[in-house]
């Protein structure tokens, strides 16, 4: 039975969002890159309520100031955004994951200590339209070595993603192959392997 790590963003509406944030999904990211801050904790504020009700780790994409607001369960950054180092003196006790995209920035990552990678893309996305697809081979390679959960992610959906889960991912990150549905909490079921 895998773990799911689902993340909304400004596409996709507070209510819709929270149909498919059921027991079933292991952590939620709130990823608003085109928002306003007053935005952003607000809709923050209203999310960590829900998750916390549900029992799901509530992360904040690349915000230290909304996670220390709202003292949310973690930070999630990507290779360009803030140092790990940096962020790891801010929160010692808060989950950080870092977004790697190859296995040099993995071994990386497993060096610094991250608390989890999420690593991809494993297949073409539509959630992000340039990213690199690295494919099932790094996540068996990589997954022989980690010394952190391996959270994969880009274009898992539930054609697919008992291949990802086989290849070795400990919990699989998706986005739109939940929130595109009109019934995203049946598909969170089916991804989950129930």
């Amino acid at each position: 039975m895998s773990k799911i790590y689902l993340i909304s963003d400004e596409k996709y509406s507070f209510e819709h969002t929270c149909q498919a944030l059921t027991e079933d999904v292991s952590m939620f990211q709130l990823r608003l890159k085109n928002s306003s801050d007053a935005e952003f904790m607000k809709l923050a504020v209203a999310y960590k309520k829900v998750c916390n009700e549900k029992g799901i780790k509530f992360i904040i994409n690349d915000n230290l100031a909304i996670v220390q607001f709202i003292d949310a369960d973690g930070l999630h950054i990507g290779q360009d955004d803030l140092a790990f180092n940096f962020c790891r003196e801010k929160f010692p006790n808060k989950i950080i994951g870092l977004t790697v995209g190859n296995e040099k920035e993995a071994k990386e990552a497993f060096m610094m200590g991250v608390d989890y990678i999420g690593l991809g893309a494993m297949y073409e996305t539509k959630t992000k339209k340039n990213a690199n697809v690295i494919g099932l081979e790094t996540l068996r390679n990589l997954s022989k070595i980690a010394t952190c959960d391996i959270v994969a992610i880009g274009g898992i959906d539930t054609s697919n993603f008992q291949d990802v889960y086989d290849a070795g991912a400990d919990t699989l990150a998706v986005c739109s192959a939940v929130l595109d549905d009109e019934k995203p909490e049946e598909i969170v079921k089916i991804l989950k392997g129930l």
